[in-house]
């Protein structure tokens, strides 16, 4: 069983060790456990029951109130909250809770809720998108691993390739030709799978040609394809460390296309000197290009 510091507590649950510490003093409703050098450690039940206090703790819950409460209480009192799909905070600690836990049922259970409510677009920017970014930083601390990262990559993949698969839209008169990949080194397809949705949705035709593509590859697919953007989508930290080489390749590879690329900081320098070359924060800026408006999505 995975073994966890009161560090490692503090970062997944956003409880301070000092309030750990003085709680474990005042309350007698759990008792932390100690290694043959007397070391503290906490275990996954450990684990769970914080991320329940942290939860009711965010929610109004005083911890003294919560002292009182017995273990199925407090459970019973986070399933009530769970019910509130669209409050994005509690539903983003439910999600990444999950993850920790890699508990397939709770995640699938808690994002197809939020979906329903929320509908796929307000769901990925307002849960989806946030817990990538919480999930990255418990990676790079240590405290998850690639595991829990691609466990969540995979659910939600799948949940917006059969959104997808339900949109009735057929392409606009006034739609455009994309071809959508990611570079070689990125593998993680979530934003570019949204992005596709969210084209379709209004009315452009799309080519999807998928991850870790080389530059020459997706040059012959434009040459086949002739579309009159392409776009890409950089997330992976190694890659961003040099996002300028890789971008100004691909860039060589397709003289004649136009390039957008999300999640990215090119160069200002760069962009001046590549007028083809398009950069977005994210993939809400397309709408400001026009992108996004053409037609309403329906599914």
């Amino acid at each position: 069983m995975k073994t966890y510091s009161i560090s490692d507590i503090e970062a997944l649950t956003g409880i301070r060790a000092h309030t750990i510490r003085i709680w474990e003093q005042r309350y007698s409703f759990f008792t932390p456990k100690r290694t043959e050098t007397n070391i503290r450690y906490y275990d996954e039940e450990d684990l769970r029951l914080f991320l329940n206090i942290a939860t009711l703790n965010e929610n109004g819950y005083k911890i003294s109130r919560i002292s009182k409460m017995s273990s199925l209480e407090i459970i019973r009192v986070v399933n009530s909250l769970k019910g509130n799909h669209l409050d994005s905070e509690v539903q983003l600690k439910v999600l990444a809770n999950a993850v920790v836990r890699l508990d397939e049922q709770e995640f699938e259970n808690a994002l197809n809720s939020c979906i329903n409510k929320m509908g796929l677009s307000k769901a990925m920017e307002t849960l989806i998108f946030p817990l990538f970014q919480k999930l990255g930083f418990m990676w790079k601390v240590g405290l998850i691993n690639v595991v829990h990262e691609q466990f969540a990559m995979h659910l939600v993949c799948n949940k917006i390739t059969i959104a997808t698969c339900h949109l009735k839209n057929a392409p606009s008169g006034n739609g455009k030709r994309f071809i959508l990949f990611l570079p070689q080194g990125e593998l993680y397809e979530a934003a570019l799978l949204y992005a596709k949705y969210m084209l379709l949705s209004n009315g452009h035709q799309v080519l999807y040609l998928g991850a870790n593509l080389p530059a020459e590859s997706v040059a012959k697919a434009i040459s086949y394809y002739q579309p009159d953007h392409s776009l890409m989508v950089i997330t992976n930290v190694r890659i961003e460390k040099n996002k300028n080489n890789t971008v100004n390749k691909m860039l060589e590879k397709m003289p004649d296309t136009p390039l957008m690329v999300v999640g990215a900081q090119v160069s200002e320098k760069m962009m001046e000197m590549h007028p083809r070359l398009l950069n977005f924060m994210d993939l809400n800026a397309l709408a400001e290009m026009g992108y996004l408006n053409t037609v309403s999505v329906s599914s």
